[in-house]
């Protein structure tokens, strides 16, 4: 198969709505000293009403985690939120997802490729981010952009510019922001923090995490991409790649371009207790 120019591809995204904050984010410009683009102003909800929340990225962990088990089955939150989009660049997954919520709420929701399209419906309240690292940062500032609050995944972003860019741009919009990391909200960690931030165990003078070994599987040959996934626009911002099935979905975290592997991935849990604690 031909490959696609890069050059074509960055000229996609700038222009797109998230040009500004493309362009930013891979020449490392600041954002503050850009040109404010036009933000949507979705209404704010009373404290009483129920959120619409659309989701970014429903593969395993998005379906199984976020989707399922904390918006659909979550007595404690289920009768506040309403997921009323979803969106994959993967058909399965997206097609999963809306089959999901529609057997658990008897509802439809909107299903949709490219994340932009989520982006401009008004009744969205706050989104979802649930995609490989690479995304996280074009589609968070593009969100908050739009007026919606965010919750993304760990680890935040592939970079510490990109990190920067998301908290200028939180900053600047007024955005509710939440990243994932799950060990803080287990008693069991805040207990063993606790337990040291009050001496209890004496005093640390060293700190080791492990973060395991498990790493990447066997060569694969370069095949054609299942016809359900848009390759292209699964890699995004990162440089052109041939596609083998291990090089995307979960077994993304194992290639530079697209995540730092086991550190950022289990690394952003334990190495964070260990600076909390």
């Amino acid at each position: 198969m031909d490959k696609p120019k890069i050059i074509a591809r960055r000229q996609f995204l700038k222009g797109t709505a998230i040009g500004a904050a493309a362009s930013a984010l891979l020449s490392g410009c600041s954002r503050q000293n850009a040109a404010a683009p036009r933000v949507a102003q979705p209404r704010r909800p009373g404290p009483n009403e129920r959120l619409a929340i659309g989701l970014i990225g429903v593969g395993e962990l998005g379906r199984r985690h976020h989707l399922q088990g904390m918006l659909l089955d979550n007595e404690k939150i289920r009768d506040r939120v309403d997921v009323v989009a979803v969106c994959d660049v993967d058909r399965d997954h997206r097609d999963d997802a809306a089959q999901r919520i529609w057997e658990r709420t008897g509802k439809r929701v909107g299903v949709y490729k490219d994340f932009r399209d989520l982006l401009d419906r008004r009744d969205i309240d706050a989104v979802f981010i649930v995609t490989p690292d690479h995304w996280h940062a074009l589609i968070a500032i593009a969100a908050m952009e739009s007026g919606r609050d965010v919750y993304c995944e760990k680890p935040l972003t592939l970079t510490i510019e990109e990190g920067r860019a998301m908290v200028r741009a939180a900053r600047r919009y007024g955005t509710v922001f939440q990243t994932g990391s799950m060990q803080r909200s287990d008693v069991r960690f805040r207990k063993a923090c606790e337990l040291v931030r009050n001496g209890k165990i004496g005093k640390i003078t060293k700190v080791e995490t492990h973060v395991g070994s498990v790493g990447p599987g066997k060569w694969q040959p370069y095949q054609t991409p299942p016809p359900q996934l848009d390759w292209d626009f699964w890699l995004g911002p990162a440089p052109w790649a041939d596609y083998f099935p291990d090089r995307c979905h979960h077994e993304f975290r194992w290639f530079s371009d697209y995540s730092g592997g086991k550190l950022t991935d289990w690394g952003a849990h334990h190495n964070d207790i260990a600076q909390w604690a």
